[in-house]
């Protein structure tokens, strides 16, 4: 069994294949060309939140499943909020091919993901990028968006003074960007026409009428039915597009609490991904609308690429 490490990762999947993959891998399950079942979703009454996913790309030797782990309360005693590893098997006789530390692979395939929609939804002269968060997340999608929008501004927030100011001055360095570290999430909205928001806020960071017509918002924090990084008034404002509508309904709190709320229907989540990628729908935004992607993460991604670092992996060891 091969044992992948993080460094492997990151050497393996630059941002410019991270957002290939992530686009084929939308397209792929949108043709009915990928088997994604809905992930399976187990807390711990107390501790953990515990996620599996598996999925299969059709065609590809492996198959893979990632299980992820989220429990906010691991900062207070110095733990990862979120971790995650993806096993990767043989498609056709079941045995182990490969072990993958999630915590690179899930933050740049979440990131290539945002700057798929991005492509699609965001003005293309948009120059300025806000980020909510400052893990590792939030810092994946600077050079990932960079591949598809000139970002050459950039500003910053979390709880934590100190971190922000740090991750401020990191990514100014290393992407060659202007970078602010805000003092509010008001700030950061109102420096930014395209929004990140990358944190495990239970609750909305933000007041959605704030959000300037025009913006795009990628939302790939919250992934349970009673959390949320962005209200109903943003909700209600914009133009949804989803990574997954079954998914959506049913997991993330972003949709499912205006829903229940009645202040949206279901069939007001205009489009997936995949599904204007293939052309199934069309969206134009004009100066006026406000477009959200909200991601929870589909294994059809981490399939994607873990099929291929592990290919990657082998054809390295020959």
């Amino acid at each position: 069994m091969l044992h992948v490490t993080e460094a492997d990762v990151r050497n393996l999947l630059p941002f410019s294949k991270a957002v290939e993959l992530a686009r084929e891998a939308y397209l792929r399950l949108a043709k009915g060309k990928a088997a994604n079942p809905e992930r399976v979703w187990l807390t711990v009454p107390g501790g953990a939140s515990m996620f599996f996913m598996p999925a299969y790309v059709f065609g590809q030797r492996t198959v893979s499943v990632k299980i992820a782990r989220l429990n906010p309360q691991n900062s207070a005693v110095s733990l990862p909020t979120v971790m995650s590893d993806v096993l990767v098997y043989d498609s056709q006789s079941g045995v182990l091919l490969a072990e993958i530390p999630g915590e690179s692979l899930t933050a740049i395939r979440t990131a290539a993901s945002s700057a798929v929609a991005t492509d699609i939804l965001a003005r293309r002269d948009v120059e300025s990028l806000g980020l909510l968060g400052t893990g590792r997340q939030a810092e994946a999608h600077v050079p990932a968006i960079q591949h598809v929008r000139d970002i050459s501004r950039v500003a910053v927030y979390s709880r934590d003074k100190g971190r922000r100011e740090v991750f401020a001055r990191e990514i100014s360095r290393h992407y060659k960007v202007d970078a602010l570290a805000a003092d509010s999430p008001e700030e950061v909205v109102k420096e930014s026409g395209l929004l990140v928001t990358a944190t495990t806020s239970h609750t909305p960071l933000f007041k959605g009428e704030l959000v300037e017509n025009g913006s795009h918002v990628n939302a790939i924090g919250a992934a349970e039915p009673d959390t949320r990084e962005v209200d109903t008034t943003l909700v209600k404002r914009s133009i949804l597009v989803v990574d997954s509508r079954a998914q959506a309904i049913s997991t993330y709190g972003d949709i499912v609490i205006p829903i229940r709320e009645k202040a949206i229907e279901k069939t007001d989540i205009r489009a997936e991904l995949g599904e204007l990628l293939m052309g199934k729908y069309s969206i134009h935004p004009n100066s006026d609308d406000i477009t959200l992607f909200k991601s929870g993460g589909l294994a059809v991604l981490d399939a994607m690429v873990a099929d291929h670092i592990v290919s990657r992996v082998e054809k390295s060891d020959l």
